[in-house]
């Protein structure tokens, strides 16, 4: 055994002593690879566990830089990093925790004249965004083109959290099934709704869980479900959710393949 192997299997021994990982399982988490649009709260915190984790290649996008407002509640962002890229200074930390890992970063605003270049050699993304306007976008890239989609949303002290693979079944639903963009407060910034500390890290974690899962394969029923979290009440729900028959992306007929281009 060379010392890289032993090191690997010293590293993850944690994870790999776990009857539902093992050394083959650790080995498809080592060879995924994973996107990640939006290096804010969520971003940053889900990128960190999948780092350690022992995720083989991570992208990293978002357009921002670092902000004073960012460094309450944005992991591994220092106040000597503020006026810089976040997606660059949070791929160079997430190099320190998996120096082995691949790990990128891209500098710019995920829009639909980008995101097919961006997104199309990952079979998983993140949707770490902070509009609405940009999930529903993600949203729609991920059912044509045969993506799992791993969101989450917060708000105050709630984490709304799941992973949806539509195209996959009949029954599986999109992000535009379980919330139409007609409903109240859809052109909305997270920003403007206000989030405590701890909210944006437990969000980030929870989505680094559902990769984990995905990746284990360890039940289909994951992509029939919203995490709900009132952390104010100390509250979790686990809601069932199906595909509404009158979504506009499931039932989108006049899809154009070239409109990501």
């Amino acid at each position: 055994m060379n010392k890289s192997t032993e090191k690997f299997l010293e590293k993850y021994s944690r994870q790999i002593i776990i009857d539902k990982i093992g050394i083959v399982g650790q080995k498809k988490i080592a060879n995924s690879s994973i996107l990640i649009i939006g290096c804010g709260g969520l971003g940053t915190s889900a990128s960190q566990y999948l780092a350690m984790s022992g995720i083989g290649h991570i992208t990293l996008v978002d357009d921002d830089s670092i902000t004073l407002s960012n460094l309450n509640r944005q992991t591994l962002f220092f106040e000597n990093d503020i006026g810089k890229k976040k997606s660059l200074i949070l791929s160079e930390q997430l190099k320190k925790i998996n120096p082995i890992a691949k790990i990128e970063s891209i500098d710019l605003r995920v829009n639909d004249k980008n995101i097919k270049k961006i997104s199309k050699h990952f079979d998983i993304i993140l949707d770490c965004s902070d509009n609405f306007k940009t999930r529903y976008l993600i949203n729609k890239f991920c059912f044509f083109n045969k993506k799992i989609l791993i969101l989450a949303a917060l708000q105050n002290f709630d984490v709304q959290a799941c992973a949806l693979s539509a195209w996959q079944t009949s029954n599986n639903p999109c992000y535009e099934c379980i919330f139409p963009k007609s409903i109240k407060g859809a052109e909305e910034s997270c920003d403007q709704m206000g989030i405590v500390a701890p909210i944006a890290g437990l969000g980030g974690i929870t989505q680094a869980i559902l990769v984990i899962n995905t990746i284990l394969q360890t039940n289909s029923e994951i992509y029939k479900e919203l995490l709900l979290f009132d952390c104010l009440n100390r509250k979790f729900k686990t809601i069932k959710i199906k595909k509404n028959p009158k979504c506009k992306i499931c039932n989108l007929k006049d899809y154009n393949p070239n409109s990501f281009e």
